[in-house]
């Protein structure tokens, strides 16, 4: 029998079970039997620790999964051939179920490597008051890099998790690709477009302050982005941003100069179309660095606005519109 653990909904949790042996798999996930009485208790929690703000939200998302593994590890793992479990649930229960082949599915970011992409990004942006908002608990990080220690195999969702994951020991045999589902974005292409995208949102760690400071450095060039949580207001107001809320403008490249890593829809999609896309590898997810796709250094302004400037040039197929996906 295959156990799958979800102590919260997950872009993972369907592609996952929709993997697996139909008749084989149990899935220990409350919320799916009654997702409309956990919708309603998450939304006052996190209306709750919203109110509280210093990062509340994101620190009760963290404490919930530790808080469901110590109730998973209490259940009996005899006929347990297969564990499922996301980042910071597995660490009892694959303690207990030292006999079946332990699966760590790395939904979260490595936190030591988040926190000093966060730290480097608030030392460059200081007025970023987001950038410095919360750090996980020093035992939520070591309690991640446990759980690594105990995992048969570990599924990521990126690249460059798996890149720093060899780099510390763990063996490529023991890696693979966490499923996740498509999802598609419609990318407008004009090449004479003024308009840049930025993949994500206006959130600090996105890069928008790096972001505009290129763009000031190209004549006739406007960032277009979406606003979201953890953006540094004042830069909502600059004079060559453009913010959108539901569909993009056509636009002449993507741009995704995230200081952490990030999934962005735009970047695969923009890259499949066969846009110029310029992103850090921290947003580059699965993508590779090829003719259309050009990976800068974090807080690389002046690499940034070369690319940008250079864009045009760089295109490989005038595509008037184009919808794909970045799964």
């Amino acid at each position: 029998m295959k156990l799958v653990i979800a102590p919260e909904p997950a872009a993972w949790v369907e592609p996952l079970i929709e993997s697996l042996p139909r008749g084989e798999t149990v899935v220990f996930a409350p919320w799916r039997q009654s997702p409309r009485a956990w919708r309603v208790a998450r939304g006052l929690a996190r209306r709750t620790a919203a109110a509280v703000g210093g990062g509340a939200e994101l620190a009760l998302s963290l404490e919930l999964r530790r808080a469901f593994d110590a109730i998973v590890s209490t259940k009996t793992f005899g006929h347990v051939t297969h564990v499922f479990a996301p980042s910071l649930s597995a660490l009892r229960v694959f303690a207990k179920a030292r006999h079946a082949e332990r699966v760590l599915l790395l939904d979260l970011p490595l936190l030591r490597h988040l926190h000093a992409d966060l730290d480097a990004a608030a030392l460059a942006v200081p007025t970023a008051a987001f950038l410095q908002n919360y750090r996980a608990k020093a035992g939520l990080v070591v309690r991640q890099e446990e759980e690594l220690v105990l995992a048969s195999r570990v599924l990521v969702t990126s690249r460059l998790t798996r890149q720093r994951l060899r780099k510390r020991g763990v063996a490529s045999e023991r890696l693979g690709v966490l499923p996740m589902p498509a999802r598609p974005r419609q990318v407008l292409y004009e090449p004479t477009s003024p308009h840049v995208l930025l993949a994500g949102t206006t959130a600090s760690r996105f890069g928008l302050e790096v972001a505009l400071a290129a763009i000031e450095q190209v004549p006739g060039e406007v960032l277009c982005a979406r606003r979201g949580p953890g953006s540094n207001e004042s830069m909502l107001r600059h004079p060559r941003l453009r913010l959108f809320e539901h569909e993009a403008p056509a636009v002449r490249a993507v741009i995704a100069p995230a200081w952490v890593e990030s999934f962005c829809a735009e970047t695969g999609a923009a890259a499949a179309a066969g846009l110029p896309v310029v992103a850090t590898d921290r947003a580059l997810g699965w993508l590779e660095q090829h003719r259309n796709v050009t990976v800068m250094g974090c807080g690389d302004v002046e690499g940034l606005r070369h690319a940008i400037a250079t864009t045009a040039a760089t295109l490989t197929q005038p595509m008037v519109e184009s919808r794909t996906s970045s799964g």
